[in-house]
Parts: structure tokens; sequence; C-alpha cells
């Protein structure tokens, strides 16, 4: 499974496989996996909060979630940046979920092949 990188910007934060997808609707969403991270809910919240970001929920340090941010960028392996709408991040404490939307079906069928083929109950 690929692996992509995520980044706050300039940031390298943590990779995703991007294990599920509603292909219809373009949307990849994956477990982040945290690099160099000790409190994912804090660093978040504070990044937020700095690029004046609106919560969509903010539990006080139990659960976060946002609305699409510019700033998170997603790269793939090759160092070329995925194209969509943009991205979310949400999460529990250090468990959290990226979700990225507006994928093309082109690239879509590109990109997660795999999941294209598991929406029209294909096999190989």
């Amino acid at each position: 499974m690929k692996k992509y990188k995520i980044f706050l910007d300039d940031i390298l934060i943590g990779t995703t496989n991007f294990e599920f997808a509603d292909v219809p609707m373009g949307v990849v969403f994956g477990k982040v996996n945290f690099i160099d991270i000790e409190n994912p809910y804090l660093f978040i919240k504070s990044y937020y909060l700095k690029n004046k970001t609106n919560f969509e929920h903010d539990d006080c340090e139990e659960f976060l979630t946002s609305q699409i941010q510019r700033f998170i960028k997603v790269y793939k392996d090759n160092n070329e940046e995925l194209i969509g709408w943009g991205a979310y991040l949400s999460g529990l404490k250090d468990d959290f979920q990226i979700d990225f939307m507006g994928i093309k079906s082109d690239l879509m069928l590109a990109e997660f092949p795999h999941h294209v083929k598991q929406y029209y109950g294909e096999t190989d």
C-alpha cells in the first residue's frame, strides 16, 4: 500500500496509507501516523489557532475536527502534491484521521485503483 506524507505548511507531521475511500464522492481517508509529535491534539490545536482556523468541534483535549484547511498538504512518494479540494484532520488525543476530498475521477483511478476496484466489486 502506498504511503503519503502529510504536511502542515512546510512541517512534516506524519504519513497515511489512505486505507479507505468513498470513490463516487472523490474522498480518501486514513489513519495519521505521526512523526516526532509528542501530543498530536495539542500540536494540531495550537497550529489551527495560530492560523485562525474555525473548529467544527473541540472537546477540551478529547476530540478535535475542523473544516478543510489549505495549509494541510499531502504528497505522494515521488514528492508530487496530491491534488483535490483539500484535507482536514480529526481525532481523539493521539489517534487522528485525515480526510482528503475533491479527487477527480481520473486521479482516483490512477492513484487509488484498489479503492476503485473494491467499489465496483472487482477482484484481481
